[in-house]
């Protein structure tokens, strides 16, 4: 399998503020940013100076199908820049006709003629940062933009795509944010229906360490919803969304027909993948290899990438499959589900040893096979919806106590 990776993923790390909850590698640049002549502009062009760089430094390409620009906060970019990055894909690497061109904006960072300058740089997909319609958790939370924004924004997107100028657009909300009870929770949910996004995707707050959120919790300063309160939120999204014709393909997202994202299926299916810019993972033969988070290192990255030839990882090669736990926890993510044996079997361990590991890693998921909460159709596992979604932590620790025992 030697065959060069048909997805990008590009990191534009440019907010205006950091968030209370990112842990992300960005760099906030103030309220007042003009990326093509005023505020911010040269450390803009600069970043896209050697992110080009770096994008042309790959000697084998083939044309893409799905290129994913995400942040930070991409719609900082003025529409010319957006195409500039567009079109040099286009002529370095090809794009298929029909391909998936995502790009994630905020609310308080685009109006209605940069949606429409976006779209004519070739994007076709939008992903729309809301995370809560709710004024107080907004603020809470570290986000720059009211729920009027937020209103805007989708009536906007919705706009462009019943006109048949995108392919889609999703609408992105974190549950269990600080006041964000059971009422609030559903009156986001409900909010959200109303603009009939094609795709939504219901993201868990996670605590990381270096946020605001991280210090305010060991200060006792964080409220957040309790164990209960949060399990109820998740049992909410999945009652509210799906009542409201809206299928659950993957632990966190949710769609109408034929509107699952093509491009986040590359990665929870295994495949390979470019990924540029600074902090950016990149995985095009199945082993991961990570940018420098900081602005400095990324350059000088960059430059040793260019002038000294490629890292090793990146040279053509044949595709190592992923690790079995991570293939595993990515595949059970998915509605469908994931084939245990055919994993086993591409590890080249010969039938006796396949089966012996394959029955001692279904001692480990007893419990929650004979609970429901794990299901099976012949070797291929999948978790029940909704409670098997809601409790994976902890059948994909199962899964990972198996691992460590068998190495």
């Amino acid at each position: 399998m030697n065959k060069f990776p048909r997805s990008a993923y590009v990191h534009i790390p440019f907010c205006h503020r950091r968030c209370f909850y990112c842990d992300f590698a960005v760099i906030p640049l103030g309220n007042n940013v003009e990326t093509l002549g005023g505020y911010g502009s040269k450390t803009v062009k600069d970043y896209l100076h050697y992110l080009y760089k770096e994008i042309l430094s790959i000697k084998h390409k083939s044309s893409l199908s799905t290129i994913y620009v995400g942040g930070g906060t991409p719609s900082i970019l003025d529409p010319k820049q957006i195409k500039g990055l567009i079109d040099l894909f286009k002529e370095n690497y090809g794009i298929d006709y029909g391909a998936e061109i995502t790009m994630e904006v905020d609310p308080a960072s685009f109006n209605y003629d940069d949606l429409r300058g976006f779209i004519n740089a070739g994007i076709n997909r939008f992903s729309l940062g809301v995370q809560s319609f709710n004024d107080q958790i907004l603020e809470k939370s570290g986000r720059r933009h009211l729920s009027e924004d937020a209103e805007k924004s989708c009536l906007w997107l919705k706009k462009v795509y019943e006109s048949g100028l995108i392919k889609s657009w999703s609408l992105d909300l974190i549950q269990n944010l600080p006041l964000s009870g059971s009422k609030e929770w559903n009156d986001d949910l409900k909010k959200a229906i109303t603009f009939a996004p094609p795709h939504i995707s219901i993201y868990d707050l996670n605590i990381e360490n270096g946020t605001v959120f991280k210090k305010l919790l060991e200060i006792g300063k964080l409220k957040l919803p309790g164990d209960d309160e949060a399990f109820k939120n998740s049992e909410s999204s999945n009652f509210i969304l799906k009542n409201s014709g809206y299928s659950r393909y993957e632990i966190s997202n949710y769609c109408l027909p034929r509107h699952q994202s093509r491009h986040n299926r590359v990665y929870w299916s295994g495949f390979g993948w470019w990924g540029f810019g600074q902090g950016s993972t990149s995985s095009p033969w199945g082993k991961k290899l990570t940018r420098p988070r900081v602005s400095k290192e990324y350059k000088k990255w960059v430059i040793g990438q260019y002038n000294q030839n490629l890292d090793s990882s990146l040279v053509s090669k044949d595709f190592i499959y992923k690790e079995i736990d991570e293939k595993i926890m990515l595949g059970l993510r998915l509605k469908e589900g994931i084939d245990i044996y055919e994993v086993l079997k591409e590890q080249n361990w010969g039938n006796k040893k396949s089966k012996i590991n394959f029955s001692k890693l279904l001692k480990e998921w007893e419990n929650f096979i004979e609970s429901g909460l794990l299901l099976r159709k012949g070797n291929r596992f999948f978790l029940s919806d909704p409670k098997g979604m809601e409790l994976s932590n902890q059948i994909i620790i199962a899964m990972f106590k198996w691992w460590d025992k068998i190495n």
